[in-house]
């Protein structure tokens, strides 16, 4: 065995054994405030609702689906042909990707799933990479504005928990505006067209308008108020909530979600969402519980992730069943 290959090979274990430390030392914590705070969980007022828990699983599917709608968007305003039955499950399967060690295997699911159904590698790449972009940006916004509009709920245990007196803001909304501004089409296509040469792939040509693009951005916010609500639902069918507390749950939703999501350390957000969520709950079913229903929106959440994937693998091995009948016919005749 070459050194170079023993040196990557020791890099890859030393990356899973910090994975695994952080995923423990935050496992450690969460559980450790379930533990401290367990009267909190069982002298909590639990009322749960079935109708209620269907109704925020319904709403999270069509959520999730309505994300599969506008990656399929992305792909058709980059060139790509793509039928809804093949972006659903390539979104759905390339989805596991994302509890893989690193960030980057999402993509290369869709990428590779989607030249299978005749999408072009570059045209994959940059709508998935596009596809985050807008989402990251867009939930930023939700959570900002549920910052401001919940400062005491949502900002200042926040502030207490990093050790900041005070912030302004409308200085943290700046590097977004900035980054809105990046978004333009024809800046994003330079930049994408200059990496590809680089790379030495054939261009794409964005057949998106910045008015478009700003409304594919509008599109993404929707989803997240969408993913806040379904969300709403399912802390309601365990206890009841006032709906002003709507934008705490939304904002707080969209704000763990996006920083798991940026935390290449640990696969899938694992730990890092349900630690953030439940400092956002914390103000409204005080620390255990919320640690608590941090967990049980991991588990409702993977369940609706594992349906689509389900419902992926059972219409794909009708497919190709239904092609090795046809090839079967066809030898025959």
């Amino acid at each position: 065995m070459k050194k170079t290959d023993r040196t990557k090979i020791l890099k890859k274990i030393i990356r899973w054994i910090i994975q695994i430390l952080l995923l423990g030392a935050i496992g450690f914590f969460l559980v450790r405030t379930v533990v401290r705070n367990w009267h909190e969980v069982a002298d909590f007022p639990w009322h749960f609702n079935p109708w209620l828990l269907i109704a925020s699983f319904a709403l999270l599917a069509g959520t999730l689906l309505f994300m599969i709608v506008l990656w399929r968007w992305l792909l058709i305003r980059l060139g790509a042909r793509i039928s809804l039955g093949s972006a659903f499950r390539i979104f759905s399967l390339s989805s596991l990707g994302r509890y893989l060690p690193g960030k980057v295997w999402q993509v290369v699911g869709m990428v590779y799933l989607g030249r299978r159904e005749g999408v072009r590698a570059e045209a994959g790449v940059w709508a998935a990479v596009l596809a985050q972009i807008l989402a990251v940006l867009s939930g930023i916004l939700v959570t900002f504005a549920a910052f401001l509009l919940e400062q005491e709920r949502m900002l200042l245990p926040l502030l207490e928990r990093t050790g900041i007196g005070s912030i302004s803001l409308w200085w943290l909304l700046l590097p977004v505006a900035v980054i809105l501004g990046l978004l333009h089409p024809r800046i994003i296509e330079r930049i994408t067209n200059w990496i590809l040469r680089l790379l030495k792939r054939e261009p794409i040509r964005f057949e998106l308008s910045y008015p478009g693009l700003l409304g594919f951005f509008l599109l993404y916010m929707l989803s997240w108020l969408l993913y806040g609500t379904a969300f709403f639902l399912f802390l309601a069918s365990v206890h009841p909530l006032p709906l002003a507390d709507w934008m705490v749950v939304t904002g707080g939703f969209a704000g763990a979600y996006i920083v798991g999501l940026l935390a290449v350390f640990v696969p899938g957000g694992l730990g890092v969402r349900e630690g953030l969520l439940a400092l956002f709950l914390s103000s409204l079913v005080g620390s255990g519980v919320a640690v608590a229903l941090s967990f049980g929106q991991r588990l409702w959440f993977t369940a609706a992730e594992l349906t689509f994937v389900l419902i992926s693998v059972i219409f794909m091995r009708r497919r190709n069943g239904s092609k090795k009948v046809s090839q079967t016919d066809k030898a025959g005749s």
